[in-house]
C-alpha cells in the first residue's frame, strides 16, 4: 500500500511526510542504512511519522481532522511565523533520520549491546568489562540522534528560561 503524504492541506488519511524515493536518497546522501525493498522503507516512514506524533510542537494543528502532527499554526522560528499550509524542511527530513534511527535499532540486537563501564585497567594491555545489557531496560543504541537537531526548532520548551535583557 503506497503512502499518502502530507502536502500541507492537513489530510485526515496521510502516514508521511517523505516518499521512499525521498528516504533513498537521504540515506545515500547521509550513509544511512535501510531497507532495500520499499515496502520496508514505507513502513519505517509510518513508523517515524507515529513516533512524531509523541513530540510536543510549537503552535497548534491547522486542521482538528489531519492525520499527522504537521501542517501547524502559530509556529514562530527565528522571529519569522511558518506558514500554516507548509511542511517545514526540518520536519521532513527530520522523519528521514528517524526512520534511519528506528532501522538501526531493529537490526541491532539488544543481546549485542553493551551496558555501563564496571571495571577498567590499564597495565601493559588494556582490559575493559562493561554490565550485562538487560533487554527490559535498555536504552536504544542512538542517543544523539539526527532527528532529534532536526526538530529542535519546532519543538515547543517548557520550564524555566533565563532571558538576556
Amino acid at each position: 500500500m503506497s503512502l499518502i503524504i502530507e502536502d500541507g492541506t492537513g489530510k485526515p488519511d496521510a502516514d508521511s511526510f517523505a516518499t521512499a524515493a525521498e528516504l533513498v536518497d537521504y540515506a545515500a546522501k547521509y550513509g544511512a542504512t535501510i531497507p532495500a525493498e520499499e515496502p520496508a522503507q514505507e513502513s519505517l516512514l509510518r513508523r517515524a511519522a507515529l513516533a512524531m506524533d509523541g513530540y510536543n510542537w510549537k503552535g497548534t494543528r491547522t486542521n482538528g481532522d489531519q492525520a499527522l502532527s504537521w501542517p501547524r499554526r502559530d509556529v514562530t522560528i527565528d522571529e519569522r511565523t511558518l506558514p500554516s499550509d507548509s511542511i517545514p524542511v526540518r520536519i521532513k527530513s527530520g522523519q528521514m533520520a528517524l526512520a534511519a534511527e528506528i532501522h538501526a535499532d531493529d537490526i541491532d540486537p539488544v543481546d549485542k549491546r553493551t551496558g555501563a563501564v564496571t571495571k577498567e585497567r590499564v597495565e601493559g594491555a588494556v582490559e575493559v568489562q562493561y554490565a550485562a545489557a538487560s533487554s527490559g531496560s535498555q536504552k536504544p543504541a542512538v542517543t544523539a540522534s539526527p532527528s532529534s537537531l532536526q526538530f529542535t526548532a519546532h519543538i515547543a520548551r517548557k520550564g524555566l528560561f533565563a532571558i538576556r535583557a
